[in-house]
Formats: structure tokens, C-alpha cells, sequence
């Protein structure tokens, strides 16, 4: 008797245990690592195919970009020249600063393609301040990543057509083209940065509608599209699905994200809650704090300073400068003493590779590079017989810092075009070199030839000696032996006045047309008291 009540009370405890577990809550399991958890649920995380460069604790070099406006060639080229900029000081953190309602797809193109090619090596950061529409969205989605202003909004990336008079509709197949380019674009961003790429291909195409749905057993949250979804959702539009979902389906539709004939815009909130955004900044010191910086971000805003050293790093200005600064250089070496053309050329030089240096294309070794090379040549000249090692080392040295100066590479970096910016920097200053070093040339051929004969400016070259009238002191000087046509050789550089071997005879003795090295054949050309005058012997 006893162990028939032991056994119904264990009966009555297991079915007392079985009926508090049915009426017990179901518990969902918890979220993958990873995943953005909302108050509806969480996200799947998405991996970014391009990973984002390191930031270190304290970020010291920080520029920040002003993209500001509508976006064309002419911010493009702005923009490019700050990103080279960035480049040459070795860079960790680039902000861009967006205030723009869009502009042109070439020049959205190429910013993105910069973004992504040329800034690869900084953390890219677009500051939606206050906002950033169509061409604006696509160069932020290019960043490493999205902040927001609280009152920040973006979004609405469709291409349209604008004619003189306004928006010109787009007719359906040329429609169809270009927003089929721009969603493979949209999509190539999602995968380069980890955002969801039906949400990127809605900012660009208004006929696509985007759902919120959640399974009720996972709590996991997704963005679909109702041709897709629909048969298998609860809960769904009236009229969105031709059938009725199974009752085994777990997907429960949540609420419309983006709905017919709309694009995707989102202010601060939403994008955070989109996945675009995972910070909203009330202000850049805010923004700089975020991402510990040990000074305030370096702002390359477009002021007086910054317009002028663009104007004196343009290719023609900065060809222009090359041209006067060999020139002066030229012909300070044929004056006496040191005078304006040496000033002239020097100032050349420095505004040159000073404005270069400002804007981090000209590092210090690369100027030190050309200086000692100037400073060889100048050895070469006025104190090394001939012309030899010095001297083409000294060329050596000027051509190589020239040529680095060229190339936008941080101090610690070989002056080596490793991007397309680099190497379209590359080329342009190429060309402006080459093209200043032939005017240049151009230039000391003109001078040399005219500049003696000009009234006022031949004081500028040094002039023959006044002609004595005094005899040499005997007569058996071998002065005396010396008659017009008479053949020698210099001894000495003649800048003009120098020295020549006349047989055995070594004779002080003043060029015409310039300088003579060592080695040159000459000729008398006449003889003016104790003064012998010769030139270059033809043939």
C-alpha cells in the first residue's frame, strides 16, 4: 500500500512539473558574435571585404576635407590635390566633410575610386554635417565608415537627367541601363564596406520595395524584397502576397523600410538603426574626441594661404618657376660677383619647392637632394678644372630631387607612384619639367646670344676689359710673338678672363662669348696693348 502512494505521488509530480514547463515563456537563443542587436531583434553581421586600416591609440596626423556644395570637375581637382596632400604627410585619419545635394556621376566616380584607390592606406571617415544627397551618399558609402550630425541626413542616389530647363525624364530603356550600372555599384560598395546591399541598391532605384521581417524564433531581422518574401511572411501587406504563408513559417513581416515609387533617405537615427551609422557626432570636436586625437584635425579649407599655394603648385606657375630659376642661375654664372639674376633664381627655387613641401609632395631630403647638387654644379664651375664627376653627380642629384618632388609619398616612403594619383601627378609634372627645362634651354641660348647687344641689360653680363694702351713692358715678352689667328689652348676656365698655352707659352688671355673650359682650342683674335683677346677656334 505503502509503495502504491510513493508512485502516484512521483506521477503527480511529473505531470505538475510537465504542466509548469508548457506554461513556462519560450526563450529565444541568443545572437551570433557580431551581430547588431535592436530593440526588434538582431542583424546578422555583415563582413566588409575590404578590411579597414588599423587606427593607432592616438591618432597624430588627422586632415579633414570639405566636400561642400555641389560636386564637380572643379571640387574634383580640389579634392585631389588635398588627398595628395594627405599622402605626403603620411596620414592616419581622413575626414570628409559633407554638405552637398550631389553633382556629376564623373566626378562621384572618380572621388570614390579615389577614396577607395588612393586613401587606401588611411581611415576614411565621411561627417554627414548636415547633409549628403545623391552623388554625396555614394562618396560617403565609399568611407570607411558613416557619422552623422543629429539632424544629418542621406540618402536618394538616383540618376537624373538636367537639361537647361531642369530634370529631363529619362526614357525607360536609357533608365534601365543606368541604374543597372549604378546598383553593380552600390552592391561593389556593400561588399567593399559591410553594409546591406538591398538597402544600397534602393537608394538608386525607385521601383524596388524593401521589407522589415523577423523570425519569431530566432529574433533575427532582415531586409527582403516582397517578391521574394512574401509567400513565406505573416502578417504581410494586404494584397503583397498571392498565397498565404505556411504555418510552419517562422518570418513575420515587421514594417515597410522602403515603399513604391520612394528612394532610400535616412536621417540620423534611421541609418543608425539601417546599419550606416554607428555613431551620430553633434560637432567635429566631438568627432576628433571619438577617435582620440592627440591635436585638432588639420582642416584643408579652401582660405587665401590654401588658394595661393594651389595657384604656385599648378603645372604652369610651377614650370614657370623652374624656367626663371635656371635661368637666373645661368646667368649669374656669367656675371661678376653675385647680383639680381643669382637673388632671382634662388627665390625661383624656393617658392618652388617651398609651395611643394607645403602640400607634401616635396619632402626635406628630396630639397636637401637638389641643393647639394646645385652646390656640386657651382664646385664644377668655379673651382674644379674641367668638367667631371662633380659636375654630373651634381646633375644627378638636382634631376632626382626634381623627380621625387613629383611624387605625393610620406617621409618614411620611397618617392614611388603606387596609385593612380600618384602616377597621374607623376606624369603632369613630368611634363611641366620637361617642358620648363626646354624653355629654359631656350631661354640661356637667346641671352647669351642677345643679352650683350641689349641697351641696359648688357650691364648685366660681364663686360671685356677696357683696352690698354700700354705696350707689354719688353720686348722679348712672348706677347709680342702672338698675331691674329694664332692657334692655343686654355689652361684655365675663362669666365671670360683666363688662361691659354700658346706653343710653350702661357699667357693670361680674355674670351669672347661666354665661357671657355679647359681643354678648348682657341685662336687670337686680336691683341690690345698687354691684352690678348681670343675665341672658340672653328673646326
Amino acid at each position: 500500500m505503502c509503495c502504491q502512494l510513493l508512485a502516484c505521488g512521483a506521477l503527480l509530480g511529473a505531470l505538475s512539473g510537465l504542466a509548469q514547463a508548457d506554461d513556462a515563456p519560450t526563450t529565444q537563443p541568443a545572437p551570433p558574435a557580431g551581430a547588431r542587436v535592436t530593440d526588434d531583434g538582431w542583424f546578422a553581421p555583415l563582413q566588409a571585404r575590404t578590411l579597414a586600416p588599423q587606427l593607432p591609440e592616438k591618432v597624430s596626423r588627422a586632415f579633414v576635407i570639405p566636400i561642400h556644395g555641389k560636386i564637380d570637375d572643379t571640387l574634383l581637382e580640389v579634392v585631389r590635390r588635398k588627398a595628395a596632400q594627405c599622402r605626403g604627410k603620411g596620414v592616419q585619419l581622413v575626414i570628409f566633410d559633407l554638405d552637398t545635394p550631389g553633382g556629376s556621376v564623373a566626378a562621384m566616380n572618380e572621388l570614390v575610386r579615389l577614396i577607395l584607390d588612393d586613401l587606401r592606406d588611411a581611415y576614411t571617415v565621411a561627417y554627414v554635417n548636415p547633409q549628403a544627397f545623391s552623388a554625396g551618399a555614394v562618396i560617403a558609402l565609399a568611407c570607411n565608415e558613416i557619422v552623422l550630425c543629429p539632424t544629418g541626413k542621406m540618402g536618394a542616389a538616383m540618376p537624373i537627367l538636367v537639361g537647361p530647363g531642369g530634370i529631363v525624364e529619362i526614357p525607360e530603356k536609357e533608365r534601365g541601363k543606368f541604374e543597372s550600372a549604378d546598383r553593380t555599384g552600390m552592391r561593389t560598395l556593400a561588399s567593399h564596406r559591410g553594409y546591406d546591399p538591398l538597402l544600397c541598391e534602393a537608394m538608386v532605384t525607385i521601383d524596388m520595395v524593401v521589407w522589415l521581417v523577423r523570425n519569431e524564433q530566432t529574433g533575427e531581422l532582415r531586409f527582403v524584397e516582397p517578391a521574394e518574401w512574401a509567400p513565406q511572411v505573416h502578417g504581410a501587406p494586404s494584397g503583397a502576397s498571392p498565397t498565404t504563408a505556411p504555418a510552419s513559417s517562422p518570418w513575420q513581416f515587421v514594417r515597410l523600410i522602403d515603399g513604391p515609387m520612394e528612394l532610400i533617405s535616412m536621417t540620423a537615427d534611421e541609418a543608425v538603426f539601417l546599419g550606416f551609422c554607428r555613431h551620430v557626432a553633434p560637432s567635429m570636436a566631438d568627432l576628433e574626441e571619438y577617435y582620440r586625437l592627440d591635436a585638432p584635425a588639420t582642416v584643408l579649407s579652401d582660405t587665401w594661404s590654401e588658394k595661393l599655394v594651389a595657384f604656385l603648385t599648378s603645372p604652369a606657375v610651377a614650370g614657370l618657376l623652374l624656367m626663371l630659376g635656371i635661368l637666373g642661375i645661368y646667368v649669374e654664372l656669367q656675371t661678376p660677383g653675385f647680383g639680381v639674376p643669382g637673388i632671382l633664381g634662388i627665390v625661383c627655387f624656393a617658392i618652388l619647392f617651398g609651395s611643394q613641401y607645403l602640400i607634401g609632395l616635396a619632402n626635406w631630403w628630396e630639397i636637401a637632394l637638389f641643393v647639394v647638387g646645385l652646390v656640386l654644379i657651382a664646385l664644377e664651375v668655379f673651382v674644379i678644372p674641367g668638367f667631371g664627376v662633380a659636375g654630373i653627380a651634381g646633375i644627378l642629384c638636382c634631376v632626382v630631387g626634381l623627380l621625387g618632388m613629383l611624387i605625393p609619398n610620406a617621409p618614411g616612403e620611397w618617392p614611388l607612384p603606387r596609385t593612380e594619383l600618384a602616377w597621374e601627378l607623376f606624369q603632369t609634372g613630368l611634363l611641366w619639367l620637361a617642358c620648363a627645362v626646354v624653355a629654359a634651354g631656350a631661354a640661356i641660348a637667346v641671352a647669351s646670344k642677345y643679352l650683350p647687344k641689349i641697351p641696359g641689360a648688357n650691364r648685366l653680363v660681364l663686360a671685356p676689359a677696357e683696352a690698354a694702351d700700354d705696350a707689354p713692358v719688353s720686348d722679348q715678352s712672348p706677347m709680342k710673338r702672338l698675331r691674329p689667328g694664332d692657334a692655343g689652348v686654355v689652361e684655365s676656365l675663362c669666365r671670360p678672363v683666363g688662361k691659354a698655352r700658346f706653343g710653350n707659352d702661357l699667357m693670361d688671355v680674355v674670351c669672347e662669348g661666354g665661357t671657355l673650359a679647359p681643354g678648348t682650342r682657341v685662336c687670337v683674335l686680336r691683341r690690345d696693348g698687354n691684352r690678348v683677346v681670343v675665341e672658340k677656334a672653328q673646326g
